[in-house]
């Protein structure tokens, strides 16, 4: 229980800023589950990784790497840990890359807002966006 309380608010902290970032590319609610569909897919494709880390042999090389690949690491890291298969560097390593990327996609996304908010009607391209919260 304590991995899962260790491990939650990273993981809950990274996709809610990846969520947020895709949400400020819509201007309608009916758009929404078409922009965030290829998230709900790399959570699923981490969520079923995840079970090649309970593998009593330690799951292999998938399993290393995804435990630190920031996208997939809140779901594949608690289980290595829970097997004894992750060292405490690694999980170290885990942990930084999870927050910068967070960090960095939280900027990201409050530039996508910033570019997005005012606009209205047909949907703004990611790089629109971008470039608008520039001039901005």
């Amino acid at each position: 229980m304590l991995l899962v309380l260790l491990w939650f608010p990273l993981g809950y902290a990274l996709y809610a800023s990846m969520y947020a970032a895709t949400a400020a590319l819509v201007s309608r609610q009916e758009d929404m589950q078409s922009a965030t569909t290829p998230l709900t897919i790399l959570i699923l494709v981490s969520f079923f990784i995840s079970f090649s880390a309970l593998d009593p042999s330690g799951g292999g090389t998938l399993a290393q790497v995804a435990s630190l690949v920031p996208f997939s690491c809140p779901l594949v890291m608690p289980g290595r840990m829970a097997l004894g298969d992750a060292a405490p560097a690694e999980v170290a390593v885990a942990i930084v890359l999870m927050v910068a990327t967070t960090i960095l996609l939280v900027r990201v996304g409050a530039r996508i807002y910033a570019g997005a908010i005012l606009r209205t009607g047909k949907p703004v391209k990611l790089l629109e966006a971008l470039r608008a919260s520039r001039t901005s």
